[in-house]
């Protein structure tokens, strides 16, 4: 990469930059305070120089991902924390999140001179990049200045490849500059490595995605407490529906009618993704003949065989899980990119979702090889899985213990990401 290549880079993203700037300022993507910052005007206030550990992610699900081994390396090392992130949702959560022992700023725009002042303030002693973020510019002066790069949960999307092996040589010379590359799979090193990366660096360390739950154990005692006597009657088998879009409420509904009607002993929850959607859920409930009951506001109704039970409350989700004996995620039947299969299945739940799972294409595709969670294709095989399920008490716990060993064999990818950052920090 010469210096005339850094030059013509720099021209096209900027030029990129202001043609699509005004879009992010009108949509909100972006305000003034992440403008200063993306620019490399940061608030240095507190930065230990030169004994720094900077964490770049882009958004709140990778922000996630990396919560047990931030505090970990805080833990491990007398070094600040520093965590960037490209959008306003993650830095949000963020500082909300980490800001005990993190200083949290805007990834900065990865223009030549911007990117020198940020690593000047930085004084970084290794990237750690969480998924794929390839920075030209970033990578060629952390690598000039000897500065470690480690990409950890290393994946790259069947989009993005198709787009790389486009300009592979380019690719290459990009990846040449990364310490290691911790893949979360054999797939995902076989693309890495196609477009150049080091063999001997580049390793398969699992996905941490199987890390980055956590649980709060005295909320889940006090929710358990609070609901599930209500929720699940005795001897029957609960479903709970998690983060549903329309229609796959009226889709649960229907199939909930007919499992009532073939004589099954079961209760339902549904918790819709947006709870602003609840009024409309509620006229679906009643229209099938039952009654609509949000938890909220249980009352005395809460005793009744013929309720549908609605969370409308935000947060206890992932708990309402816990309680279920088969569970169901939702975005997946239509196409909404699928939500998090790791909740159910963390606490061992048989879980069934649809095939639209784009977002979360590398969890789903460990779940299935491991035979830990059910696919269906529609409406009909959703009402022919719960009936098979309902009946098979046998069939529910195989799938719970292929959950555990599913979960047990993946875990162990923190500690191989931690092997390679502390290798370069050392």
């Amino acid at each position: 990469m010469g210096y005339l290549f850094f030059i013509i880079y720099d021209i096209f993203f900027i030029l990129g930059l202001f043609l699509y700037l005004p879009f992010y300022i009108k949509k909100k993507k972006i305000n003034l305070a992440a403008l200063k910052q993306k620019f490399g005007f940061l608030d240095k206030t507190g930065l230990n120089s030169g004994k720094t550990i900077w964490i770049h992610v882009v958004s709140v699900g990778e922000l996630n991902l990396i919560e047990k081994l931030a505090k970990r390396l805080h833990e491990l090392f007398n070094y600040e924390i520093i965590i960037t992130t490209t959008t306003l949702s993650a830095n949000k959560l963020a500082r909300k999140k980490y800001s005990g022992f993190a200083k949290i700023f805007f990834f900065p725009y990865d223009i030549s001179f911007v990117i020198e002042k940020v690593i000047s303030q930085f004084k970084p002693k290794i990237l750690i990049v969480a998924e794929t973020e390839l920075w030209p510019n970033l990578f060629y002066r952390l690598k000039k200045k000897n500065i470690p790069i480690v990409i950890v949960n290393a994946r790259i999307s069947d989009k993005a490849f198709c787009r790389y092996k486009l300009i592979r040589s380019f690719m290459r010379k990009i990846l040449l500059k990364c310490n290691y590359i911790g893949a979360q799979d054999k797939a995902y090193r076989d693309r890495f490595l196609y477009l150049g990366a080091k063999g001997e660096t580049t390793i398969v360390s699992g996905n941490m995605k199987f890390e980055s739950l956590d649980i709060n154990e005295e909320q889940l005692r006090n929710l358990r407490n609070k609901y599930l006597k209500l929720v699940k009657k005795e001897n029957s088998c609960l479903i709970v529906a998690g983060s549903t879009h329309n229609p796959e409420e009226e889709i649960l509904v229907a199939a909930y009618k007919q499992l009532r009607e073939a004589g099954k002993n079961v209760s339902l929850v549904i918790a819709p993704r947006h709870p602003e959607r609840i009024p409309a859920i509620e006229k679906t409930v009643k229209s099938y003949g039952f009654k609509p009951l949000r938890l909220s506001k249980p009352g005395e109704e809460g005793t009744e065989v013929n309720n549908i039970f609605l969370l409308d409350t935000m947060g206890e989700l992932l708990y309402f899980y816990s309680f279920s004996d088969i569970s169901f995620v939702g975005g997946s039947l239509t196409d909404y990119g699928g939500h998090n299969i790791l909740e159910p299945i963390f606490f061992l739940k048989p879980t069934l979702f649809g095939p639209y799972m784009a977002n979360f294409n590398d969890i789903k595709e460990t779940i299935l090889e491991n035979k830990a969670g059910v696919q269906i294709k529609n409406k009909e095989e959703l009402k022919e899985k719960l009936l098979e399920l309902i009946a098979s008490g046998s069939l529910r716990k195989e799938i719970s213990l292929r959950c555990a060993s599913v979960f047990e064999k993946e875990r162990r990818s923190l500690d191989e990401n931690l092997k390679i950052i502390l290798q370069c920090v050392s």
